[in-house]
């Protein structure tokens, strides 16, 4: 019974994720792809937040781990399946956090920080993606086996996916100079930039 209820799980896992990959695309592609922040438009973002860096000290540091309600939802999730399955608490008792949400903190951190410019986010942005793939390939028979998924290529091809959705919504939404908590060098004024003159 729980070895079918997982596999069902893993399929309905498998095609959310798949929806979410296929909607975004469709909405960057019909919507923003006009407003996208290009490396020319982003050159004058990062301009104005280095004016900032003068004008102000970075903050402490804080994260919520994976952005988005990523790790609150991952931890609702697990929380909500351990108690209708005892089995389902005991594959899953050790991953009460997000597996790769050590990386997500360590991609905060480097957003706080915002040194690098473009090419410095692109990088941060770029290491996370890779991260969540090397997870999926070292971890991709106890994924199989969790998810129920029918070979250990299916499961490194979820977190190729999963990476991929994470990748694309960073660069999309991580622009400096937008006041989000997501915003690179949001540690400096709370993500407000100076303007230029």
């Amino acid at each position: 019974m729980f070895d079918r209820l997982k596999t069902i799980l893993a399929l309905r896992w498998v095609q959310i994720t798949l929806a979410v990959l296929l909607l975004s695309t469709i909405v960057y592609v019909l919507f923003f792809r006009s407003i996208t922040i290009t490396p020319q438009a982003e050159a004058k973002l990062m301009a104005e937040l280095e004016l900032t860096k003068e004008s102000y000290q970075l903050a402490a540091f804080e994260s919520d781990g994976c952005s988005g309600g990523i790790s609150d939802n991952w931890q609702t999730a697990i929380e909500s399946f351990s108690k209708l399955s005892d089995t389902f608490e005991a594959e899953y008792a050790d991953l009460a956090a997000v597996p790769f949400e050590s990386a997500c903190i360590e991609h905060d951190r480097l957003y706080h920080a915002g040194i690098g410019g473009y090419a410095g986010r692109l990088e941060a942005d770029n290491q996370l993606r890779m991260t969540v793939i090397t997870y999926g390939v070292t971890n991709a028979s106890a994924i199989q086996q969790r998810t129920g998924l029918a070979t250990a290529e299916q499961a490194i091809f979820l977190y190729e996916l999963i990476a991929e959705v994470v990748y694309r919504g960073v660069r999309l939404g991580g622009a400096p100079c937008t006041e989000e908590t997501y915003a690179w060098g949001y540690g400096y004024n709370r993500g407000a930039c100076l303007k230029l003159d």
